[in-house]
């Protein structure tokens, strides 16, 4: 068996976002990439064609890895292999190999995030030197709109990936971070009350995805993101909402208190040193 790795970016991308949904087909959660999917990836979370990798087996393609990049960190945003090829260790030949080239390009972490259900994928990240960070949740149902005088100021979401940056932390998780949000426009909609921030997807939709909820540091835990939450559910009324499964477990307290039910599906936000792998 002879595996060799080839860039996305020298490799047809149709064909490649194929292969990916291809080993997506049998996953907790189905997958579906188009190639308009795989690009919207490519400006929304900073996923670097040229690092990222298709995998070839005897010449055949049998999967893909896709690897995002900003400053010193990469991010394994995606990594499938089609079922025929599983159970030879493909996918931890993979992996050494995009954390080689990472250190060889000079990056000093790696980060990912898995479905913590699926205990082959966690095992095989971990036997690869990742360490589990923290426990990522989700949400969803149609919290019960409560009466709100609250004014809604509208705002620039850049706005809000500002405050992200500036006030969230610096381990959010990839997708969760400002400079993710930054490259979100309309019909992302984004609101403010006097010290908290919200941003959120096509209200015109069925399902509305909260895709930020942050407050200024010196005023948490006195409801300013409760209250802000409840005055845009009460906004627009009988909607599915939906918090994906990126928001880390100790940040989940507003979205219980606000009538949310959460998933059964959590993640793994995982970690790694590069100097750290041998």
């Amino acid at each position: 068996m002879t595996i060799t790795f080839q860039s996305v970016l020298d490799y047809d991308i149709e064909s490649a976002a194929k292969i990916l949904t291809a080993g997506f087909a049998d996953y907790f959660v189905p997958v579906q990439i188009p190639a308009a999917g795989l690009l919207n990836m490519v400006r929304q979370d900073s996923v670097d064609l040229q690092w990222s990798r298709v995998i070839l087996q005897n010449e055949k393609p049998v999967g893909v890895a896709l690897i995002a990049r900003r400053g010193w960190t990469s991010r394994l945003a995606a990594m499938s292999i089609v079922p025929d090829a599983r159970g030879q260790g493909i996918g931890a030949m993979c992996v050494q190999q995009l954390l080689d080239e990472a250190r060889a390009r000079g990056d000093r972490t790696m980060t990912l995030e898995v479905i913590e259900q699926n205990t082959p994928a966690v095992r095989l990240y971990e036997k690869c030197g990742f360490v589990k960070m923290r426990r990522l949740i989700g949400f969803g149902g149609q919290p019960q709109p409560e009466p709100s005088a609250m004014e809604l100021m509208q705002v620039d979401v850049r706005e809000v990936a500002r405050v992200l940056i500036a006030h969230g932390g610096d381990d959010l998780p990839w997708q969760l971070s400002g400079e993710t949000l930054a490259q979100a426009g309309p019909p992302t909609l984004a609101f403010q009350n006097e010290y908290s921030y919200i941003a959120f997807s096509n209200p015109d939709a069925p399902t509305i995805v909260v895709r930020a909820l942050v407050t200024l540091p010196h005023a948490r835990r006195q409801g300013h993101a409760g209250a802000l939450l409840r005055a845009v559910i009460a906004r627009y009324p009988e909607k599915t909402w939906r918090v994906p499964a990126t928001l880390p477990e100790e940040f989940s307290g507003v979205f219980e208190k606000c009538g949310f039910t959460r998933e059964k599906l959590s993640q793994w936000q995982m970690d790694t040193g590069l100097d750290k792998i041998k």
